[in-house]
């Protein structure tokens, strides 16, 4: 063994790579340096990955947390809606109420939350919906005549309940990450 490594010593002072026994052991810790330094860049770059992918989940997990209280606020505020409509009947005051949950949907529609496209369809349907109940109730304003409060109740109640199915399988999804995310 020791006349192999003074012929490789004699081989490579043949052709100057290295003169002495410390030439070949600096040059051997710097190869094993180099491969230790690659296999630290690899798990530094593995963390940065991990790390990242994880503030992701985090960010999901915020928006779609956002859109739950914003589906519950939708939802709510067409409750109020439709006890205005039984307390008071029509008023001035409703059709601001109706553009404005109007326009929440629309953002909720627009959200970075995956919907499927049946839930994306009950959002747009309740909009279309308020916009013709709206449109009604400000007829029914300018004409001083009166509007179909049992019809509109029943319109908003079936928003509300295929509102709420969207709501309910958000927050199963929403469950669904949580679990995941402890195990």
């Amino acid at each position: 063994m020791l006349e192999y490594l003074t012929q490789a010593l004699a081989g490579l002072k043949a052709h100057e790579l290295a003169s002495t026994w410390a030439d070949v052991s600096g040059f051997l810790i710097a190869i094993f340096g180099f491969g230790a330094t690659l296999v630290g860049v690899r798990k530094s770059k593995n963390a940065a990955l991990a790390a990242q992918q994880a503030a992701q989940a985090t960010r999901d997990s915020i928006r779609l947390l956002e859109t739950i209280v914003d589906f519950s606020t939708a939802i709510a505020v067409l409750e109020d809606i439709k006890r205005a409509h039984r307390e008071t009947g029509i008023s001035s005051t409703l059709p601001e109420r109706y553009a404005t949950i109007r326009k929440q949907l629309i953002v909720l529609k627009a959200s970075h939350v995956k919907l499927s496209d049946d839930q994306l369809a009950v959002i747009q349907n309740a909009v279309a919906n308020l916009s013709t109940m709206e449109d009604h109730i400000e007829k029914a304003l300018a004409n001083k005549s009166v509007f179909p409060v049992t019809k509109f109740n029943f319109i908003i109640s079936r928003d509300i309940d295929k509102l709420v199915d969207v709501l309910t399988a958000l927050k199963t999804d929403q469950e669904v990450r949580n679990g995941a995310e402890q195990t």
